[in-house]
């Protein structure tokens, strides 16, 4: 009885600290959640202006053209897949990773993989996917220069005609709390014929001239596109690692209440033998 009694003070503590952990990483997920969202809401207005600058010209009277819109026949195309270097944040990883093989498997070639992320380019591999090359355990105050670097990567692949499309695997919002894995063509740069305000195309006049705009215009938007793209799965991220810490806190305090009752009961049954020995023995030494 006594032993058992150990055993169950020992896990109960055992559970408490494992809480701690688990409310503690919670609480660091929120704040990390907030710094990322606080970052992409920063960074929307921007895309956005450039966006709509961009509907505004490309119209039928401003048909300009650039390397990155160049449509052609794909045959060889690049993947990126964005998943996280740490654990603990639920089906995050596995989901995208199966976004990324469900892909893959549609194509009738393999593609130059490109991860982000330890925990997919492992699961990848794991599945004979091997990727070409990897970024993993970036800082935080590394992530504008690796995005910048992805994103030259991208370009460069494309503008030289290594690959004709430019695929990424990410989570994407459905709304404000939910989002779901997806993966979607991000190059050849997709034409847009109005803004997306809705409003008319307007006719400019350029100096030095539309080409050479363009030629800046294009490079921007899509560097702020894959830095969207990384600030959604970072939030993404956060949003699943602290809703899985926050569901083993609760699991943990229920395993606790549940031990606890049961420790009580171990209690109570002790101490009503030792009651019935009492008694017994009083009974006994009246005889």
């Amino acid at each position: 009885m006594s032993g058992q009694l150990r055993t169950i003070r020992k896990r109960i503590r055992s559970i408490e600290s494992t809480k701690k952990i688990t409310r503690a990483m919670e609480m660091v997920s929120a704040a990390k959640l907030k710094r990322f969202q606080k970052t992409l809401q920063q960074g929307l207005p921007y895309t956005d202006a450039l966006e709509g600058l961009w509907g505004r010209l490309h119209d039928s009277e401003n048909a300009f053209h650039h390397p990155l819109m160049a449509v052609r026949e794909e045959r060889e195309w690049a993947h990126l897949v964005i998943t996280s270097d740490t654990g603990l944040c639920g089906s995050f990883n596995t989901d995208l990773t199966n976004e990324a093989k469900r892909l893959i498997a549609s194509k009738s070639r393999p593609p130059l993989l490109i991860g982000f992320g330890k925990n997919g380019a492992a699961a990848l591999a794991r599945a004979g996917i091997t990727c070409q090359a990897v970024f993993k355990d970036v800082k935080i105050a590394e992530l504008e220069t690796v995005i910048k670097k992805i994103t030259l990567l991208l370009e460069t692949l494309f503008r030289e005609r290594k690959v004709d499309a430019v695929y990424v695997t990410r989570p994407g919002f459905t709304s404000q709390n939910s989002f779901r894995a997806v993966a979607e063509k991000i190059l050849p740069f997709p034409v847009t014929t109005k803004p997306r305000d809705g409003s008319a195309p307007t006719r400019y006049i350029f100096e030095p001239g539309g080409e050479f705009l363009f030629t800046k215009l294009i490079p921007m938007i899509f560097e702020a596109k894959i830095r969207e793209v990384f600030l959604e799965s970072f939030v993404a991220e956060q949003m699943s690692r602290m809703s899985a810490m926050h569901q083993a806190t609760e699991n943990a305090g229920e395993l606790i209440e549940s031990l606890t009752l049961t420790r009580n009961k171990i209690r109570q049954a002790a101490i009503t033998n030792e009651l019935i020995e009492i008694v017994s023995g009083s009974r006994a030494l009246k005889t």
